[in-house]
């Protein structure tokens, strides 16, 4: 039986990979590595748990660092297991530093690598998950496409069209999977709202967290806090980085640890808008219908933007408060809501086709 090896180690790696694991099991000999690059329970374990999945087979324990330390400790800790278990294709998903050390401890060992959510750009080499995901493209031998714009990207780069499949994103069938059962959740009473009379915020990313950009933003999203309600799920490293430039968080905000996968899709969905800088809750909010403010310059996920679902508002002061006065009212809202982007599930099933047809496995 074939090997396969999987390598995670992030919330939006492990929910991405949940659909896949299971049909990986049927077909291959399945290893599952954790390189805890997310190690609390809220940002990883019960994720693991309430999408049902099976415990890691080998966990890294790498825990935070700078980026060049952090993936340093991934590689030397990856190594050893690939040459242990010996598989015949290792699969990594997506853009983080676990990805990245995944695929070039792979590829440096000449094993096949398959890349899924392979093809988006940002166009931002600023940004180190843009380095990762080029990289990551041209080192792996099945480049498993969003859409057809990430097909693009790759063709212009100059990567062989017989290496990539357009299958679609695995996000759908993982809120496909699991929205009915996020009816269940008690969130909206713990955080005492009503269904569409709020906001749900994230705020993470690494160009958003640094003393020149972060207290603009959280002064904008202060004032919007007087007018409409914010639920901030508060990520560690913003919640760091906040008591470090000495940023208190804005009366009006009510605030929590980040919450299980149930949990946060309960709360995207029956939020009036999401504002976020996440790529994963970007696709989860377009399953759901949610409209959403992109608080960034640019998203790999143009065809949201494009078919009018999401906008872009920026990561400055002015810019977020015109565009949160723009759009968060009744009539933009509802233009937001009734536009339809081409969402489709089935992404795992031809994901994990196109690996088994690659290896000769029927």
């Amino acid at each position: 039986m074939k090997t396969i090896v999987t390598i995670l180690g992030t919330r939006p790696e492990i929910i991405k990979l949940s659909p896949l694991i299971p049909l990986l099991q049927e077909r291959f000999r399945h290893v599952l590595v954790h390189s805890g690059q997310h190690y609390s329970f809220e940002m990883d374990a019960v994720f693991f748990s309430e999408l049902g999945l099976p415990p890691a087979d080998y966990a890294l324990g790498v825990g935070s660092a700078s980026h060049g330390e952090q993936t340093a400790r991934m590689l030397a800790r990856l190594e050893p297991i690939l040459l242990e278990t010996q598989p015949d294709m290792v699969l990594v998903q997506g853009d983080t530093n676990t990805a990245m050390a995944g695929g070039l401890c792979a590829a440096k060992l000449n094993i096949p690598v398959a890349h899924l959510e392979s093809g988006g750009r940002s166009f931002n080499r600023q940004m180190p998950e843009e380095l990762n995901r080029i990289i990551l493209d041209h080192i792996s031998l099945l480049l498993l496409a969003a859409d057809e714009t990430a097909e693009s990207n790759l063709l212009a780069e100059g990567l062989p069209p017989e290496r990539i499949r357009m299958v679609g994103s695995s996000v759908i069938d993982a809120v496909e999977r699991n929205r009915h059962h996020a009816e269940r959740s008690s969130i909206l009473e713990r955080m005492e709202v009503a269904p569409g009379a709020y906001l749900a915020l994230t705020l993470h990313r690494s160009e958003n967290t640094t003393p020149d950009v972060l207290p603009e933003m959280i002064r904008a999203l202060g004032e919007l806090a007087e007018e409409q309600t914010i639920v901030f799920l508060v990520h560690p490293r913003t919640a760091a980085a906040m008591r470090a430039y000495g940023i208190e968080m804005p009366r009006g905000i009510r605030t929590s640890e980040p919450l299980g996968y149930l949990d946060t899709l309960k709360l995207v969905e029956n939020a009036s808008a999401l504002l976020t800088d996440s790529g994963g809750l970007q696709e989860e909010a377009g399953a759901l219908g949610t409209p959403t403010l992109i608080l960034r310059n640019e998203t790999e996920w143009r065809y949201l933007v494009d078919a009018g679902m999401h906008v872009l508002v920026g990561n400055r002061y002015e810019s977020i408060r015109a565009g949160t006065e723009r759009w968060l009212h009744p009539d933009a809202l509802a233009t937001l809501r009734s536009a339809r982007a081409p969402i489709r599930a089935g992404a795992s099933a031809k994901a994990v086709g196109a690996m088994a047809e690659l290896l000769g496995v029927a």
